[in-house]
């Protein structure tokens, strides 16, 4: 499992994947999953995300 903290400003994401919660620059956590970034508010939403099955092809 990979935790990032940093957002990566190459892709335009303002919105937990999860959750929607808005995201800023200093509060985003990163999680690559099936060889896909995707951008969360938290790791719980991480968490939540990764265990729903959802496809890396959103």
């Amino acid at each position: 499992m990979k935790l990032n903290m940093r957002l990566n400003l190459q892709r335009q994401v303002d919105k937990c994947e999860n959750c929607g919660a808005p995201l800023s620059a200093g509060h985003v956590y990163s999680r690559e999953i099936n060889g896909v970034t995707h951008y969360f508010c938290c790791s719980h939403c991480a968490d939540e995300f990764e265990g729903s099955g959802h496809p890396s092809c959103c």
